[in-house]
């Protein structure tokens, strides 16, 4: 395999935090599938939990960016695997209130045991001091691309407005 030169210490860096990105994400979703849910069903799981555990299919759709559809197809899953319940809202009977189960937090629970064991391997051997060197450099790699206007469109809150994550 060729190795790859960069003509720019910037597109390096921007290259390994894509590459550690990806085998993060990799990590995780090896994980998260042991215990027996997809990576959508997990990101309507974690939705759950970030939001009190209660969530509408609307504001679900919004908050992930998926269609309608989408979500139905995915809540049925969970529900079937006994990790959600829903319910009619008792303000309007056209609306479905998701909720947790006891089972759904429990999984949720374990999701979180297994990002800190991944997070951990990942950062293995590194000293306190690289990582807060780390962390002030993502930081400020973040503000600059805020500071250009982008925003990130997985943290909304229930207005559709962003929500600091």
């Amino acid at each position: 395999m060729k190795e790859q030169t960069f003509k720019t210490k910037e597109q390096q860096a921007v290259r390994l935090l894509m590459l550690t990105d990806r085998l993060h994400r990799a990590a995780i979703e090896s994980q998260i599938e042991k215990l027996g849910i997809h990576r959508s069903q997990h990101f309507v799981l974690m939705s759950l939990s970030h939001r009190n555990g209660e969530l509408t299919q609307t504001e679900i759709a919004n908050l992930l960016d998926i269609s309608p559809a989408a979500v139905t197809v995915t809540l049925q899953k969970l529900e079937k695997a006994g990790l959600i319940e829903r319910k009619t809202s008792d303000n309007d009977a056209r609306t479905k209130i998701i909720r947790l189960t006891d089972e759904g937090k429990k999984t949720v629970k374990k999701t979180h045991e297994l990002f800190l064991e991944v997070d951990d391997t990942m950062c293995g051997g590194m000293t306190d001091e690289e990582l807060d060197a780390l962390c002030v450099s993502l930081s400020r790699m973040t503000e600059n691309l805020k500071a250009a206007g982008h925003k990130d469109p997985y943290c909304k809150n229930r207005n559709g407005e962003e929500d600091e994550r």
